[in-house]
């Protein structure tokens, strides 16, 4: 795999190889078999690292910006440090939407900037989860309301989508019809096999 091979190349390069393979006239149909299904292999090996590496950008770039929305702004001192961290653990308790919202509320009254912002980060990642997360987005969205930066940033945040979920297919290998209805695990013992293959078109 080149050093800036993308989901694009890896396939692109897996499909030259199968269509040679399938080309080869010296193959017989177990060799043809064996050969592709190490392609299909090795493709879905680079198609995995690739994924790897994007996710740790995902998450490197995701904690950036959560530290930008949620974090203290600033150095602090022990005692702000310790009113941070009691914020953040009464925040964790909160276990009900209408109950962090109307803590939030509160917190924004009383002006307890460290109580609303852990209420806030509390909530987004709840808002995180599937559908039971819709009831605390409101409360993210108010806190990012809160100033243009905020807004900006919780914009970004929230277009935010981790590599390889929901609908993007972007690191799927298609599976060859020379495969079948095997399985994963049927596919790697035959990759696995002692069959050698001559010729740098066979995987």
């Amino acid at each position: 795999m080149t050093q800036h091979a993308t989901p694009e190349s890896i396939r692109a390069d897996y499909d030259r190889t199968v269509t040679r393979i399938r080309a080869r006239q010296d193959l017989s149909a177990q060799a043809r078999q064996v050969s592709i299904a190490r392609a299909y292999n090795k493709a879905q090996e680079q198609m995995a690292q690739v994924q790897q590496a994007d996710t740790a950008r995902y998450n490197r770039q995701r904690q950036f910006l959560e530290r930008k929305l949620f974090g203290n702004t600033g150095d602090i001192n022990g005692s702000q440090a310790l009113s941070s961290r009691d914020a953040r653990e009464r925040a964790a308790k909160l276990s009900d939407a209408r109950e962090a919202t109307a803590a939030f509320e509160r917190a924004k009254r009383d002006g307890d900037t460290d109580f609303a912002r852990a209420i806030a980060a509390h909530a987004a990642d709840q808002a995180a989860m599937p559908i039971m997360g819709d009831a605390w987005q409101p409360i993210v969205q108010q806190y990012a309301e809160s100033s243009p930066a905020k807004a900006d940033t919780y914009n970004e945040l929230a277009s935010m989508r981790q590599p390889g979920t929901g609908m993007d297919f972007q690191y799927v290998v298609p599976s060859p019809s020379e495969l079948g209805r095997l399985t994963a695990a049927q596919v790697t013992q035959l990759a696995s096999s002692d069959l050698t293959v001559y010729g740098n078109d066979a995987a």
